[in-house]
């Protein structure tokens, strides 16, 4: 799990790095779905929505909300959600393709629901985001994207997901 986190970090931080390459484009508001899916403490598939809100040229606030599937792990239902909040900063954005790398913050609820009594556990753990995406600018009003985010915390996890976003007018 740690040389994920050691790769992927160094990923993103290339990826930073390239930054000099000027956009072309303006970064417009979104919003969208995506499935995900979760390796390392969580290990699930979830369903989940995107926001994507400019604050500068080159950069947007975006907040997503992911809801894993229950589990059932013998005598308990173990259930997931997630919060993130990133700052992504668009490196490259041109012709159909949009890069950008992003950070931000991790809100994870879990909850276990006993099968034998009536009693559950659950709480809410806090960790950061690093990861990258890249949006294609196909049409209009239709934006399939890709995201990698390794989350380091309580819940330590390598997320991928991918779905569509629509451009706000």
């Amino acid at each position: 799990m740690k040389k994920l986190l050691v790769i992927a970090s160094l990923t993103c931080l290339t990826l930073m790095l390239a930054g000099n390459v000027q956009a072309q484009q303006a970064v417009k508001n979104r919003l969208g779905f995506f499935l995900a899916a979760a390796s390392g403490d969580i290990d699930e598939v979830g369903i989940g929505g995107i926001g994507e809100f400019k604050v500068a040229n080159k950069v947007t606030i975006s907040p997503q909300f992911v809801v894993y599937f229950p589990e059932d792990r013998g005598n308990a239902d173990v259930s997931f959600f997630e919060v993130n909040v990133n700052a992504n900063y668009y490196f490259y954005n041109k012709d159909i393709f949009e890069f950008y790398g992003f950070g931000g913050l991790n809100f994870t609820r879990w909850n276990i629901d006993y099968d034998y009594n009536r009693d559950n556990d659950s709480d809410v753990e806090v960790g950061l985001n690093l990861g990258g995406g890249i949006n294609f600018e196909l049409g209009k009003s239709v934006v399939p994207f890709s995201e990698i985010r390794a989350t380091i915390g309580d819940f330590d996890q390598i997320v991928i997901s991918g779905g569509l976003k629509f451009n706000l007018r």
